[in-house]
C-alpha cells in the first residue's frame, strides 16, 4: 500500500511539473488572480501557508497589491477553477487566506469571518489553514471544494498535500468619502474664481 501511494505521489509530482500557472493574472471582477505552483510542495520547505502569504502580500501586479485570495462568492470560487491550468491526478490543494475557525486572515477580509464557504463533505475537521481541492481524489471532495489541514497546521504533508496557492490583486486606494469630494471641488471652484478677480484687477 505504501508503494501505491509513494507512486501516486511521484506520477502527481511528475504531472505537476508539466503544469504552471497562468503567465499573468487573470482578471475577474476588477480584481485580478493568479494560481502559483510550488515544485517541492509536499516537502513544505517553500509552501508553508505563513511563507506564501507573506509573499503574496509582497507581490504587485498593474499597481495592485497582492494577498492570499479571500473569496466571498460561488462565482469566484469557480473562476479560481477554471485558471488552474490542467488537471491535477491525485490529492492537490491550493492555499486560500484564511483558517477554519478564525476566518479570514488577509487583505480587506482581515478579521471577518466567512460569508461564502465550499467545505467538502466532512469539513472543517481540524481546524486548520484552509485551502481548495484542485485535484480529483480527495474523498468525499469535489474539485473547488475546501479542506482545512491537519497535523502540523500550514505545512503540506502527504495527508494535506498542498501543491501551490492563489493570489487575489487588488487596489487597496481608499474611495473617497462624500464630505471630502464636497471639500475638494468646493477648493477647486475656490481657486477658479480666485483667479478670476485676479485677472480682473491685475
Amino acid at each position: 500500500m505504501k508503494k501505491i501511494f509513494g507512486l501516486l505521489i511521484a506520477v502527481v509530482m511528475v504531472l505537476g511539473f508539466s503544469l504552471s500557472a497562468h503567465a499573468t493574472p487573470v482578471l475577474f471582477g476588477s480584481n485580478y488572480y493568479e494560481f502559483i505552483y510550488v515544485p517541492d510542495a509536499f516537502i513544505g520547505s517553500n509552501n508553508d501557508w505563513t511563507m506564501v502569504s507573506v509573499t503574496a502580500a509582497n507581490s504587485v501586479y498593474n499597481g495592485m497589491s497582492g494577498h492570499l485570495v479571500t473569496i466571498t462568492s460561488q462565482a469566484e470560487n469557480d473562476f479560481l477553477v477554471s485558471i488552474v491550468s490542467g488537471s491535477y491526478l491525485g490529492n492537490a490543494g491550493a492555499w486560500l487566506g484564511g483558517k477554519s475557525l478564525e476566518g479570514w486572515l488577509v487583505g480587506p477580509e482581515t478579521g471577518q469571518s466567512f460569508s461564502f464557504t465550499n467545505w467538502g463533505g466532512g469539513e472543517p475537521n481540524d481546524a486548520g489553514y484552509a485551502y481548495m481541492n484542485i485535484g480529483s481524489f480527495f474523498a468525499g471532495t469535489n474539485i473547488g471544494q475546501w479542506l482545512d489541514d491537519s497535523f502540523v497546521q500550514g505545512v503540506p504533508d502527504t495527508a494535506d498535500p498542498v501543491i501551490g496557492y492563489f493570489v487575489e490583486y487588488e487596489s487597496t486606494a481608499p474611495v473617497p468619502e462624500p464630505a471630502t469630494m464636497l471639500l475638494l471641488g468646493s477648493g477647486l471652484a475656490g481657486m477658479g474664481l480666485f483667479k478670476k478677480i485676479r485677472r480682473r484687477h491685475g
